[in-house]
């Protein structure tokens, strides 16, 4: 998500209550009704029997359906059903005795790859059902779009009133496009609407309770499902969170000061300790000197290169160079080839400052194709996790009405502008983009969620890097003093967004005892970092990161994608 676009990875918007004058968005949100209490399930939905056919690779032995639930929970006989999307992966030998859903975040990640990922953690194999699933929204689940929506073009850091106005402007009418492309169903892209998918999901797979393993924004919809169906809440996993006791403003208010120190005091530390190899600066100033003065160069001249067989405009702001920047900053995986790529846009800049665009050019076809093919992908791919705005029209819709409909934003203009002039000067990699936000005007519908307590609960395992830059640290331990009986792993001298499955042993370990066993830490624990690797010979790969959590689950997502109709 181009920062959310509204904060990054995570992210977006504030609600207003502006409305442009004819785009139907007030129509469509006085018409919804809500659903902030469980509802007893008509009788329709619980009698079907989903058609589970194989999907992806048969190795996988992931299984798919689609399951059909209410548009509205709160009028389940109104019609216009919605179909979700679930996945499924069963032991290979004996039927399981328990239940483990996943949820990758976004919120509005397609997370039919939990089902193959969580089966593929040795512990969990054993004895549960792992199930994944598209949320409402997105995904192969009945979708909804904001296609056409006007994107944030201009520099969030340019305090020329015009530009503040384009912005605005820009945040204004994502509303009246999303309505229109979306066949009224925005309103009804909710978290306690979702919650309730979810817990048929369970009946009718013949569960009782449901454990569950949550990333980024999937630590808030965990949290909601305990919130809403504490008796059907079994053993929790909550990794790298969000302020589930607050609110999406809370939570993304957070995310300039994480950005930075991730920044900072990670990836610029690291890339001057290895400057012999990478060339970026002998310390963690100069390397972020670099950065800046990379950008104001490519703000001057943007770059519009030959890569292969199309153009690539490489600009300055959130569509090349922030972009990649933040979105390499979830994974320490992905620090050799952020820096390699900084070297190198440096240098492209370089050139054409004084050559022009054919020396710059040269720079470009004296890559092998390999590189130049994987210099575009990087500069397309997305952020995963709470994540940016980016390249999945269905995720990034979905995003946007879970973050703007879910929890109130400060209405209007002004707030946002006041934000961003606060954060900005001093978290300038994201903070001057707070003002590019839906949520400040938006009409919500009228929606009050129950805020999550955890009392009455049994323990929830939340699971936090102390420099993870999508969901802010300080957040993560706020949400933790205020969420009975929960118990915090601490991933000390790591900044990892998304820790569970391979980011560190000591708190693998930890979360397969307590999904195995139920047994959690008596108390709050910590575990060491396992550092940041060195560069490597060779220049890393487009999928440097596949060892990341999130980067695994999105991989099995593409490949599960797409069997059902």
């Amino acid at each position: 998500m181009k920062y959310l676009t509204l904060a990054v990875g995570l992210g977006l918007s504030a609600v207003a209550v502006l409305v442009v004058p004819g785009s139907g968005a007030t129509a469509s949100t006085q018409a919804a009704t809500v659903a902030d209490r469980p509802h007893p399930v008509a009788s329709k939905f619980l009698k079907q029997r989903p058609a589970w056919t194989r999907c992806g690779d048969g190795e996988l032995r992931t299984y798919c359906a689609k399951i059909t639930v209410p548009r509205d929970w709160a009028n389940q006989y109104a019609g216009n059903d919605l179909q979700i999307a679930v996945s499924k992966v069963a032991p290979a030998k004996g039927r399981p005795s328990r239940v483990v859903f996943g949820n990758p975040g976004g919120p509005g990640g397609a997370g039919l790859g939990m089902a193959p990922y969580l089966a593929s953690q040795a512990p969990l194999a054993k004895d549960h059902l792992a199930v994944g699933f598209d949320p409402r929204g997105t995904g192969g689940s009945s979708s909804v779009s904001c296609d056409g929506a006007p994107g944030y073009t201009m520099d969030a850091r340019d305090h020329d009133p015009r530009t503040r106005g384009l912005i605005a402007e820009a945040s204004q009418l994502a509303q009246p496009y999303c309505d229109s492309q979306s066949r009224g169903l925005m309103p009804y892209i909710t978290t306690a609407q979702t919650v309730q998918d979810m817990d048929l999901i369970r009946q009718l797979l013949g569960y009782d309770k449901m454990d569950y393993v949550g990333y980024s924004g999937g630590t808030w919809l965990g949290a909601y499902y305990q919130t809403y169906f504490p008796e059907h809440a079994g053993r929790f996993v909550l990794d790298s969170n969000t302020d589930f006791t607050g609110s999406w403003l809370d939570t993304f208010s957070g995310q300039p000061q994480a950005f930075e120190r991730r920044f900072r005091e990670d990836f610029a530390t690291w890339a001057a300790k290895y400057d012999a190899d990478l060339h970026l600066g002998s310390s963690p100033g100069t390397v972020v000197r670099l950065y800046e003065r990379l950008r104001r160069a490519l703000k001057a001249a943007p770059a519009t290169e030959e890569f292969l067989d199309g153009a690539v405009k490489i600009t300055y702001d959130e569509n090349t160079l922030d972009q990649l920047i933040t979105g390499d900053l979830y994974s320490k995986l992905d620090f050799h080839s952020l820096a390699t790529d900084l070297r190198f846009l440096t240098d492209l800049s370089a050139a054409q400052a004084k050559g022009g665009p054919r020396a710059a050019q040269r720079q470009v076809d004296g890559l092998p194709a390999a590189r130049q093919q994987q210099l575009v992908e990087r500069a397309q791919r997305a952020p995963i996790g709470l994540r940016m705005l980016g390249e999945v029209d269905s995720e990034n819709a979905t995003f946007t009405a879970i973050t703007c409909n879910d929890t109130p934003w400060p209405q209007g203009r002004e707030y946002g502008e006041q934000l961003a002039a606060r954060l900005g000067p001093h978290y300038p990699l994201v903070g001057w983009t707070m003002a590019e936000n839906p949520c400040l005007y938006w009409q919500r519908p009228n929606l009050t969620m129950p805020t999550p307590t955890g009392k009455g609960l049994p323990t929830t395992l939340m699971v936090q890097s102390v420099h993870d830059p999508a969901t802010n640290y300080g957040l993560a331990v706020a949400a933790h003093s205020r969420y009975a009986g929960s118990r915090m792993v601490t991933v000390t001298g790591e900044g990892d967004h998304g820790v569970y499955g391979g980011v560190n042993k000591c708190a693998d370990r930890i979360v397969n005892t307590f999904l195995t066993t139920g047994v959690a830490p008596a108390k709050d624990v910590s575990c060491a970092g396992e550092g940041i690797p060195a560069p490597g010979p060779e220049v890393p790969g487009a999928d440097a990161a596949e060892g990341a959590p999130l980067q695994k689950i999105a991989g099995f997502t593409k490949t599960v994608s797409g069997y059902l109709r």
